[in-house]
């Protein structure tokens, strides 16, 4: 029942953002060719922070993942050719 409830969550999640995301794109564009030819920067300020707004889970999230690395553990597990039996070792990443 809940794995139902997140898909549809995501679904609608991902809709809304595509949608306004076109929208802030195409606003974007309009305001670039008119107000941009005139020389009036209100507009493209206000385009400027919205796009920092936008981009910032992921400079967060860069900034999250240069302080506080995870460090990947990779698993192997084979048998030795001669005697069969299962060798298993545990690498890390630096």
């Amino acid at each position: 029942m809940w794995e139902k409830v997140k898909k549809v969550y995501k679904r609608i999640q991902l809709i809304t953002m595509a949608i306004f995301l076109m929208f802030f794109f195409i606003y974007t564009g309009l305001t670039l060719i008119t107000e941009g030819v005139s020389g009036n920067l209100d507009s493209i300020t206000l385009i400027s922070i919205v796009a920092i707004a936008i981009s910032f889970p992921g400079i967060a999230n860069t900034f999250a993942e240069e302080l506080n690395p995870q460090k990947k553990v990779y698993k192997l597990s084979t048998q030795c050719p001669k005697c069969k039996h299962l060798i298993q070792m545990d690498m890390k990443e630096e």
